[in-house]
């Protein structure tokens, strides 16, 4: 099987992924397998469409040297000597490192494979694997990487515009977003309509809006983002 395996790789032409590599990205497949001809033999694969990784013999020396919050995906064997594979990605759960993972064996085993997909791994692929389907699957964990970080990228701009407003603004708008006039929410916080409308208008300045139709959009938006 592994011989087969390898077969492919050597007398298969350069494979172009699927879809584009994410632009801009500095993304990394981390290879953790204890077989060297296969680390070697993948390495070969995505160097030659143009892929960065980095390859380790075991769990222990990936953990070692991963730099979290690093872009990228981990191509991971299941069974190798020490810390398998499954027990790597608890390990990474644990610590709130979110990377991608494509679970690689040549055993099969359809429990382990339900079980890692359960624990948020992309894919499990059966050895022997043909290069470009290789490529392919290391693509859509790359690009869904690429997609998480700008989504948090997105939410940690969202949560920092929203920083920006004091307590009572915020009550303020709470009230607005649920249809409350400024005499309904003067009367609710027992204050005056002016001293409302001064904190409606600095909400609406720090947020860059004119009025209160953009601020309630505004606010919805980032919630539902």
């Amino acid at each position: 099987m592994l011989g087969k395996f390898l077969s492919w790789i050597r007398h298969m032409p350069p494979q172009e992924p699927s879809s584009p590599l994410p632009r801009g990205s500095q993304s990394t497949v981390y290879v953790v397998d204890d077989d060297e001809r296969i680390r070697r033999l993948i390495g070969r694969l995505l160097d030659d469409v143009g892929i960065a990784h980095e390859a380790f013999p075991d769990a222990e020396s990936f953990l070692e040297e991963f730099v979290p919050g690093s872009p990228g995906c981990l191509l991971l064997d299941v069974r190798m000597p020490g810390m398998g594979g499954r027990v790597l990605q608890d390990t990474l759960i644990e610590r709130n490192i979110n990377l991608p993972i494509l679970f690689m064996t040549g055993y099969g085993e359809v429990s382990v494979a339900v079980e890692a997909l359960h624990h948020g791994a992309v894919d499990f692929l059966e050895k022997p694997l043909s290069p470009q389907q290789l490529i392919d699957r290391v693509q859509v964990a790359l690009n869904e990487d690429h997609e998480r970080r700008s989504q948090d990228s997105v939410r940690e701009e969202h949560a920092s515009i929203m920083s920006q407003l004091t307590e009572r603004e915020m009550e303020v708008v709470e009230m607005l977003l649920e249809g409350k006039t400024n005499k309904q929410i003067a009367y609710k916080l027992s204050v005056s309509s002016q001293a409302i409308d001064a904190r409606r208008l600095n909400a609406m300045k720090k947020l860059g809006v004119a009025s209160v139709a953009e601020l309630v959009a505004l606010v919805l938006r980032i919630r539902n983002s």
